[in-house]
């Protein structure tokens, strides 16, 4: 109350003079004491509640600033570590798809980068004072990452041995999986953080409310003091309502800044706020959306099937529980236009406990699910045809097996093996052969049923399954392909190639072996047409003979690789008995004879046609000539080696392999032994077919001093033309004409007119399987050179020659 309105006389004013008159004209000091001192108390007591309503103020805003910058730097530390994951999880899927190896060390350094990023931030977020609800978040993505980090380095590992294909796989079914699950528990984090803001928002507004109405009611008794009061009080609310926008708007502006969409809704799935990149992926403003329910504005469905989903925020809201979406979601954002999304929704709470809405965080994961399906089409496909690779073959393969086994259901395998597909290679180039194989995979895919398989196995050999097909349907439908690859016709720079093909198929029922049995049957039986004549289709039945033979085959092939992994190898020879005066120095040939598993010796007429077939008689070659020249060494001390020569055999498959000419070479000179007493014997039919290489073969070995045997000689008659071009020491007439030198008069005449060519060419003669002495005295009486048989010598352990020819040697020097 002003003090006017109390002493002032004047009668101007009824009002003032009714109160004038209420009052007593000239109040006493204690009164006017009392007022005082109740203006000073009221005064007083306004100061001490402003003062201490100030303070509230300043304590709520620090608080407020406090909580906002804790959560700023939450949020900007959880952002790091899930940008730092999300980048580690693509430099992995790029490391795969590379070849380069330098990209592939740059990915890696990334990849490394990227997890230091990760760990930094979580250091720097642990450091801080976190919620019990964020400390266990914090330990749930520790838990997390135990399990991802180290998936991610078996990648980098495999990646780095070249096995991309496991790779792919472990990255598709392990490493990302895990590492959704740690982004996961990192996006739970906004939620968090956003009803933090709020809750310390809202709290904040109490507060400056109720100060607001406390300096009003004051202000109301003491109209000067409290309108200064409230002034002051006001500014300050004002301030503080003016730092709260400004915190408001940085974290809005943290959300616009974030990579990932962010849109928050009510309890009611209808929007309330969305982020640049949520309105960019969903093509809606804003503004517009806001108020629209969330199933509106955010078109998802599930990308396997087509089919709508429902959106996560419901299930989140109905469960209370964070929901993470599936690895194939996609977002329609407009008729053509659709985005691969992964996605996060998490409930908000009010201060009672109660969900008051929901956040909804996903990202734009189109470019990394591409990478991942090429990545998966590129583990299963075979690059240059398009067709199944053999590793998918097989899964096709074991699942038909099972449910033969399960369903009593008769299905049918079928290898197909190209005939003379190097023919192309050699003529035309690798081009046209890669060309060749494209083209022949597109006829058989037009001739296949939709539930057939068709798969590229490797080279030029493909293979089929034909599902629920009896064996006499699969032959109708396996004799098709077979016309329709005899019917292709491949053209390749005017120049026009017949496709022929050997094609093996057997039945998989419930009886069938295991996957690798019914592998083995199908490529015998595909091997079985090959031998049959090629060109044809030969179907693995019960009791086949072809299959049995050809099995017999592949076990010796084993017990051979076997044998010369386990040394179980020996060395035999025979003696080359001198028949004229010309022929002076005696000979021997080696022989191999293999040991089997009971000790027994197995003779080479046995085992060496397999190894030819296989392509063996390179490694065996070059065993018996390691092995010889270690014995051999033996005796040059003895000084036998300038009277005795060796024979030793080559196969025509070592002939054309330059690195075995070098070998041959080497172990000469490293054995220190005179090349002149080897001699090296190759069959006519071997020399032949492979004339340009036997020819610099001999040329190369005959310049350090090393003889040349020509074995089987007339065997083919086409090499009397060859015979005067090549640097041969001997000729070995074949067998077949010397047993019947007494009783044929073509054989003795074909002898003795080998014999007279060989000498007129220089080259001595040697006659072969001399059985008996009559055999040995006509071939004596022709003039043969040597002569070798049962009749002169039986062969003899290689080591017990040696040792009697030392002996022989020693003597004689003696003497």
């Amino acid at each position: 109350m002003p003090t006017s309105a109390v002493t002032d006389p004047s009668p101007t004013n009824p009002r003032q003079e009714r109160f004038r008159l209420r009052l007593p004209a000239a109040p006493p000091p204690r009164a006017d004491t009392v007022l005082v001192i109740g203006l000073v108390v009221m005064i007083g007591l306004m100061l001490f509640i402003t003062v201490l309503g100030l303070q509230r103020l300043t304590a709520t805003e620090e608080r407020l600033e406090r909580i906002v910058a804790n959560n700023m730097a939450k949020i900007r530390l959880a952002s790091r570590m899930h940008n730092a994951a999300r980048e580690r999880t693509v430099s992995l899927q790029k490391m795969i798809l590379l070849s380069d190896p330098f990209d592939r060390d740059a990915e890696r350094i990334r990849i490394y980068e990227y997890g230091g990023e990760f760990a930094a931030a979580r250091e720097r977020l642990l450091a801080m004072d976190l919620t019990s609800a964020e400390q266990e978040l914090l330990g749930e993505q520790a838990r997390l990452t135990r399990i991802a980090v180290p998936l991610q380095e078996r990648i980098v590992e495999m990646v780095a041995r070249d096995e991309t294909s496991s790779a792919h796989q472990l990255l598709v079914e392990k490493a990302i999986p895990a590492q959704d699950q740690v982004l996961a528990r990192l996006q739970a984090m906004y939620a968090l953080q956003e009803q933090s803001a709020t809750e310390a928002a809202q709290a904040a507004l109490a507060s400056g409310v109720q100060a607001r109405l406390w300096m009003l009611m004051l202000s109301g008794g003491a109209l000067g003091l409290g309108i200064a009061i409230a002034f002051h009080v006001v500014r300050r609310t004002r301030r503080t309502e003016g730092s709260l926008r400004q915190e408001k708007e940085r974290a809005q502006v943290t959300l616009h800044s974030i990579g990932d969409a962010v849109i928050r809704t009510d309890r009611d799935t209808r929007v309330e706020y969305m982020n640049p990149v949520a309105e960019r992926l969903t093509r809606w403003n804003g503004q517009s959306a806001r108020g629209q329910l969330l199933a509106r504005v955010l078109n998802l469905r599930n990308d396997a099937d087509a089919a709508s989903t429902d959106n996560p925020i419901d299930r989140a809201l109905q469960e209370d529980q964070i929901v993470t979406s599936s690895r194939d979601l996609v977002l329609q954002a407009g008729a053509n236009v659709e985005y691969a999304i992964e996605l996060t929704a998490a409930p908000i709470h009010d201060d009672e406990g109660q969900i008051a809405g929901a956040v909804l965080v996903f990202r734009d994961v189109t470019e990394m699910r591409t990478l991942a399906r090429e990545l998966g089409y590129q583990a299963t496909h075979d690059p240059l045809t398009g067709l199944l690779n053999r590793r998918e073959f097989e899964h096709h393969l074991q699942r038909l097996l099972d449910k033969a086994r399960t369903s009593q259901q008769t299905h049918a395998l079928c290898y197909i093996d190209l005939d003379l597909f190097k023919v192309v290679n050699d003529t035309c180039g690798h081009i046209a052969g890669d060309e060749l194989l494209r083209q022949l995979g597109h006829v058989l895919r037009t001739r296949m049923r939709k539930s057939d398989v068709l798969a590229r196995l490797g080279g030029d050999e493909f293979g089929v399954l034909l599902e629920n097909c009896a064996l006499e349907e699969a032959e109708r439908v396996v004799n098709e392909l077979h016309s329709a690859i005899r019917e292709f016709r491949f053209i390749w720079e005017n120049k026009s190639f017949e496709v022929a093909a050997s094609v093996g198929l057997t039945p998989m029922t419930a009886a069938s072996g295991s996957l690798y049995d019914l592998l083995r049957i199908a490529d015998l039986a595909c091997y079985a047409a090959k031998d049959a004549g090629r060109n044809r289709v030969h179907v693995a039945r019960q009791h086949d003979l072809a299959l049995a033979e050809r099995q017999s085959e592949v076990d010796w092939v084993q017990r051979i690789k076997q044998a010369l992994l386990e040394g179980r190898l020996t060395l035999h020879c025979q003696r080359i008995q001198a028949l004229s005066r010309g022929a002076a120095q005696e000979r021997y040939e080696i022989l191999v004879r293999l040991i089997d598993d009971n000790g027994d010796l197995v003779y080479p007429r046995t085992f060496l046609p397999v190894a030819e077939r296989y392509q063996l008689m390179p490694a065996l070659d070059r065993w018996v000539f390691r092995r010889a020249l270690e014995l051999l060494k033996g005796i040059q001390a003895a000084g036998t080696t300038k009277a005795i020569g060796f024979n030793i055999n080559l196969s025509g498959q070592s002939l054309g392999d330059v690195s075995f000419r070098e070998f041959l070479i080497g172990e000469i000179s490293a054995s220190g032994l005179p090349p002149h007493c080897i001699c090296f014997e190759i069959t006519e039919t071997a020399t032949v077919a492979n004339l340009s290489s036997a020819t610099q073969l001999l040329v190369a070995l005959k310049d350090i001093g090393c003889q040349f045997a020509l074995d089987d000689f007339g065997s083919g008659l086409s090499s009397f033309a060859y015979l005067k071009n090549l640097p041969v020491d001997y000729l070995k007439i074949d067998g077949a004409f010397i047993r019947d030198v007494l009783h044929d008069r073509s054989d003795h005449a074909m002898v003795a007119s080998i014999h007279q060519l060989a000498h007129i060419l220089g080259i001595k003669t040697i006659a072969e399987y001399v059985e008996s002495r009559e055999i040995l005295a006509a071939v004596e009486r022709i003039g043969i050179d040597y002569g070798q048989g049962y009749a002169i010598a039986q062969p003899e352990p290689l080591e017990d020659t040696l040792v009697a020819l030392t002996q022989v040697g020693e003597r004689t020097g003696t003497a």
